[in-house]
Order: C-alpha cells, then sequence, then structure tokens
C-alpha cells in the first residue's frame, strides 16, 4: 500500500478493541508491532455501539467502546489500523453485529421463495438475515455508517492511521446461498427485472429466451426450484437467476461503499470472501469493480493443502494483489479444530501460491475464539515466537515485492459455475457450504445432460482439475483466471487454456478471439454453438484451431507439447507429490517453497546452480551443486531463503 512516499506491506493482525479491557490495549498493540506487523485491524459493531435506535456509544459511557482512543493509541505506537464497520462482521457474535431491531424488521428481511423470513441456523443463536436488495435495509445501513463517520472519518489518512476499510463482510448471502433458498424480497424482485431488460433488452426478448408469453414484467417470476431439464427456454431462466444472483451482491456491496463515502468513510476499500467461494454466488471480478481490492479468507486444516492451492492459484490468477482479510489463526470453538500447525501450513501454503498480504485473525485473543498467538491480556504466548520469525523473514526478503511467475493460465468459466449451482440438489446445504466441507462446488449436483452431450456442470470441474494434475506432474507452474477477469489477466501468459462446450459466453469467446493472436489458445471439447442464454450464435476459433478433446492421457500429452513448443520454465522441478514455488525480485531467485501434502519424505529439487538454503521457521540449512535433499514431515510447506552461488545457463528439467 502506498501512503505519501512510503510503501507499507499490507500485512495485518486482529484486535477486537470492544472485547478487551481498555488496559490490554496498548500491551496487545505493541505485541502486534514487535510481531513485524505494520498494521491493525478490527471490526465495528454496529449492535455493540448502538444503545437505542440512532443513539451510539462510542466511549461516552463504555471505555471500552471508545473506538477514537484506540485508533489514537494506535497511530502513537506507529501502527496504520484497517478498519472494518460491517454492517454485517459476523466476528461470532450473536446476529453477526447487526441490532435485533434491524433484523426483526419484515421490510430489511430477505424472504424465501414463500416469502418467509430466511433464518440462519448459526451459533450462538439463530435469527433472519437481511436482504441486500431492501431499501429498508440499506437506509438503516446509512444511519450507521454516519455515527461510524463522525469517529472515523477525522482520522482517516493523512489525517489520521486508518488506511483501510472493509465493506460489508463475507458476501454470500450469510451462508444462506443455495440456488433457492433468497432472496424473494419484493426489492430483490424488481431487481431481478432490471437485471433482465438490461440483458435482453426488452420483455419481449425476455420472454423468446425462456420459452414462455410474458404480457408484462409481473409475469416474470423468479424460479423456486430446478425446472431446466424441462428445455432450453427453462435452463435459460436457471442460469439468468445464477447470474442474478452475483449481480445482486455485487451491486450491495458497490451501494453500501457509496454510503460509507456519503458519511466520511473515504479510503481505499476491499470486500472478503469466504470459505466455499467456488460454489458461491458471488464473482470476484464484478466485486473488484465495487472496492479496491478482493481477498478471500482462509480456515483450514493442514490436509487441505490442495485446496489452499488452488484457491489461491485462484486469486493470484483473477485479481492484481492477492489478499487474505482473514488469514485464519485459531478459529472459533464451534468451527472445525484447528492446530497452530494447520494455521501455520495455511498461511506458508497461501503464500506459496500467491498471496502478498494478509491479515491475521485472531492476532489477538478474545471471547468465542481459541489459538491466538498473543493472550486477551497482550501476552505471547509459545506459538507467536513462529509468526514473528515468519514475518520478519517476510519484512526482510520484501516478499511483498517479489513475482511467483506463471506462463499457463486455466480459464475459470463463470457461466458454467453457474449451470452447477443452479443443478445443485441439497437447497439449503449449498455448494459453498460442501466445498467448505472439504468437497468442491460440484458435488451434489445433478448429473443429467440437459441436452448437452455430457453434464457440462460436472465436466467443466474435472477437466480443470484434470488439466491441473498433468500441470503439477510437469512442474509447471500456472494459475487459474476467471473468464470475466480484465483481459490482461490473461495477455500476460504464455498459454491459455480454456474449457468450451455447446454453451458459452458470447464475451468470454470474443476475449479469446482476441487473445489469440498472440497467445496460444487451447479450447475444448468443443466449439459452442449457444451463447449464455442458449440462444444460437456462430463461434469463431480461436486461432483458426479446433477443439481439443482432453482425456487423461492427452491432459499430459499437452503440457509436454507445451513445455517443448514453448520452452517453458520448470523451476527447481521435484518429484510429485512434492511441490516447488519460487518468488523471484527481477532475476533474482529468493524464496522457495517447498511443499509437502503427504506422508513423510526427502524431497529432491533441481537446482539452477549451486545452492544454499534456509528455512526461516526452523534455521536449518541446506547445500547442494545441482541438487537439494529437503527432509520433509507429513502435510508440510517450508519457506526456503535461496542464496544462489552460481547460475547456470537455464535448461529444461526432466520429464
Amino acid at each position: 500500500m502506498q501512503l505519501d512516499d512510503e510503501h507499507v506491506p499490507l500485512r495485518s493482525g486482529a484486535v477486537h478493541y470492544w472485547r478487551l479491557p481498555v488496559e490490554s490495549w496498548r500491551p496487545a498493540l505493541e505485541q502486534i508491532r514487535s510481531l513485524h506487523l505494520p498494521m491493525v485491524e478490527s471490526y465495528v459493531p454496529w449492535s455493540v455501539h448502538e444503545v437505542a435506535p440512532g443513539e451510539f456509544d462510542f466511549g461516552e459511557r463504555d471505555r471500552r467502546k471508545d473506538l477514537g482512543a484506540f485508533l489514537d493509541l494506535a497511530e502513537e505506537l506507529g501502527l496504520r489500523v484497517f478498519l472494518r464497520p460491517g454492517p454485517h462482521i459476523n466476528a461470532e457474535l450473536t446476529h453477526f453485529g447487526i441490532p435485533p431491531r434491524v433484523l426483526e424488521d419484515p421490510e430489511c428481511q430477505a424472504k424465501s421463495p414463500r416469502g418467509n423470513p430466511v433464518l440462519l441456523y448459526f451459533p450462538p443463536r439463530m435469527f433472519p438475515v437481511p436482504s441486500y436488495a431492501s431499501e429498508a435495509y440499506l437506509e438503516e445501513v446509512g444511519g450507521w455508517m454516519k455515527a461510524v463517520g463522525r469517529v472515523v472519518g477525522p482520522r482517516i489518512w493523512p489525517d489520521g492511521p486508518v488506511v483501510l476499510l472493509q465493506v460489508d463482510n463475507e458476501g454470500g448471502f450469510f451462508f444462506r446461498n443455495g440456488p433457492f433458498c433468497q432472496d424473494y424480497h419484493d426489492d430483490a424482485l424488481g431487481l431481478w427485472h432490471s437485471f433482465l431488460a438490461e440483458r435482453y433488452g426488452d420483455l419481449e426478448s425476455v420472454a423468446r429466451a425462456h420459452g414462455a408469453e410474458y404480457t408484462g414484467w409481473a409475469e416474470v417470476s423468479a424460479p423456486t426450484v430446478f425446472d431446466g431439464s424441462e428445455g432450453p427456454g427453462a435452463l435459460a431462466r436457471q442460469l439468468d437467476w445464477a447470474a442474478f444472483h452475483e449481480a445482486l451482491l455485487s451491486g450491495a456491496i458497490g451501494r453500501i461503499r457509496k454510503r460509507m463515502e456519503h458519511a466520511g468513510l473515504r479510503a481505499p476499500t476491499v470486500h472478503n470472501v469466504s470459505l466455499g467461494d467456488g460454489g458461491l454466488p458471488v464473482s470476484v471480478p464484478s466485486l473488484a469493480r465495487e472496492v479496491d481490492l478482493v481477498g478471500l479468507d482462509y480456515y483450514h486444516p493442514a490436509h487441505e493443502m490442495q485446496t489452499v492451492k488452488r484457491r489461491t492459484l485462484y486469486l493470484a490468477g483473477t485479481c492484481a494483489t492477492p489478499y487474505a482479510p482473514e488469514l485464519g489463526v485459531g478459529a472459533p470453538p464451534w468451527f472445525t479444530p484447528l492446530s497452530h500447525h494447520d494455521s501455520l501450513t495455511t498461511a506458508l501454503t497461501a503464500l506459496a501460491y500467491g498471496v502478498r498480504g494478509f491479515n491475521l485473525y485472531m492476532a489477538v485473543d478474545r471471547d468465542r475464539w481459541y489459538g491466538a498467538p498473543i493472550d486477551a491480556d497482550g501476552r505471547p504466548r509459545n506459538e507467536a515466537s513462529d509468526w514473528r520469525r515468519l514475518l520478519h523473514a517476510l519484512e526482510q526478503m520484501r516478499f511483498h515485492e517479489l513475482e511467483r511467475r506463471a506462463e499457463v493460465a486455466l480459464v475459470w468459466p463463470r457461466e458454467y459455475a453457474r449451470l452447477a449451482r443452479a443443478c445443485h440438489l441439497l437447497g439449503a446445504m449449498s455448494p459453498a457450504t460442501l466445498e467448505a466441507l472439504g468437497g468442491t462446488p460440484i458435488d451434489a449436483c445433478r448429473s443429467d445432460r440437459l441436452g448437452f452431450d455430457e453434464p457440462i456442470q460436472l465436466a467443466w470441474w474435472e477437466l480443470l482439475e484434470r488439466m491441473a494434475e498433468a500441470l503439477t506432474a510437469a512442474n509447471v507452474p500456472y494459475v487459474y483466471v476467471d473468464s470475466e477477469a480484465p483481459a490482461a489477466r490473461l495477455a500476460s501468459r504464455r498459454v491459455v487454456f480454456a474449457p468450451a462446450f455447446e454453451l458459452a459466453s458470447a464475451e468470454r469467446w470474443e476475449r479469446l478471439l482476441e487473445l489469440a493472436e498472440r497467445v496460444h489458445v487451447v479450447y475444448g471439447p468443443h466449439l459452442p454453438s449457444l451463447d449464455e442464454t442458449l440462444r444460437p450464435r456462430v463461434f469463431d476459433r480461436p486461432g483458426g484451431a479446433p477443439p481439443t478433446r482432453v482425456t487423461h492421457e492427452m491432459a499430459h500429452a499437452l503440457v509436454h507439447d507445451w513445455v517443448d513448443r514453448f520452452d517453458l520454465e520448470r523451476p527447481y522441478a521435484a518429484l510429485p507429490p512434492v511441490d516447488t514455488s519460487v518468488h523471484r525480485r527481477g532475476d533474482e531467485d529468493v524464496a522457495l517453497f517447498v511443499l509437502n501434502p503427504g506422508s513423510p519424505l526427502t524431497a529432491e529439487i533441481t537446482l539452477p546452480g549451486p545452492t544454499l538454503a534456509e528455512d526461516v521457521l526452523t534455521e536449518e540449512r541446506f547445500e547442494g551443486e545441482e541438487r537439494l535433499q529437503v527432509p520433509m514431515a507429513a502435510r508440510q510447506t517450508r519457506l526456503l531463503k535461496l542464496d544462489i552461488r552460481k547460475r547456470r545457463p537455464r535448461a529444461r528439467a526432466p520429464r
């Protein structure tokens, strides 16, 4: 983050001021600084500060709520501040930090297909969730932001320490994000009609696409069950509903941001996407048009290293600044149990595959949490030493300036992700929930073909997995790029692989055609003939090449062909299942991550020259001329600081 002439790494630690005795603020913040973190992060909870409708306590009654004093102390200690005023904050608070009076207002509540309030079953108490479309809810949010603005506005950089603001939190419809859970609020249905009008142009075109006879917008109902097997019109309506969910959410984030700005909260903004992002009704590129920075939250046991890899490669491929607003250190007591090893392994693995900035959540302990490296009195626990060594190493390396290069991109087609969500069978146990529990977004999808050669809702994911497996086996670095990401995210690659079936987004295809003029594009197994609204369309061949049907064997052959034809880099090759990831400054190799997702072994790594490597956590040193032997525990990620004595001319790694 650039602040005048100062470049501040985007690294912070979470401290919840209202949950700590005021006497603990200073030692807690001093420990944040001692961890080599330049920033402190905190939520600002609406329900904690509101004592009556429109009446707020910011320290006038309870000193623990004196947000201004907390910010002033952070500034005194030389810390920048990342604030998250919600309105939704979760933070394991009852009602997720939203006042009960707001949640109990029928005008603010999200609605189910039957018009009932949508209830969230979440500890410690279930509650009705608000509607992101509700004008009444957004009006209440505006009032809250004005209250925050009176305290925080005068303390925003350069007048104060606040340099980053989060807009809302984990926008995924409050974890009730099955395809037909919500939102059927009257304001949401009005936005649904506006979305269709913009998508198709007029009511007549919508009627043709849906295979219906609409005489007025009131007849254009929203789907409440999956009926896509009844024909192209019914399936087009399902895909429209899935796309509308993304537009509704990103539009709401933009409207909340504007209310923040109107209240004097003007600073760079961020939004965080929760676990299960692959199955959420959320478009990261759409969110990125509403805020300055979009990141993913990370809470994973060590055995989910492959999931962390996949999520991070998507983030690194899709976003210019891969960021983790919540890099979990510990967890709430009702979450999957996470150990210090789990948190540290997840952090190292996310850094290995491209995360450049992060917020340690929680850095300081509080109620309804365990595992923080600093206790609630501001005293370091034993675990703090590992975090201190890691953060000090990142600071010394200037890790935020390093680059992980990937010459190959796998396109993540948003229209197929929408189809998978529409085909989900378990209702409230949504695709995002299943993924967060260790599955994939296509688990529990219907498997019928819906009139296509194969079930696209399953095949796109399996095809990307096949290509990722082949690239990993060949030691070729790659990323995933969302099909709606800016074109520049693909233009910098040398090879792009794009899943393609009978239907495809016309906009995505136009991008591929333009890209194929300067990048090698491979697509398949079909040349599409229908656009994403299932209307017939002529699709040209990118680069004039025919589609490729990629079997398991074909995937490996394709990758080796790319390596030979385009001289792709395969730095620090190691035999699977060990993976490596190098981070560079210009032509200098600075950091090497070695990742072992399985049983204990000794990794044998091919070197570019005589190399000395030091593990930044254990201080073990490894040296080799042509190969490096590195012992690896089970489910371990090492970060090695490199000293290459003499670089040999680059050669391809052995197959």
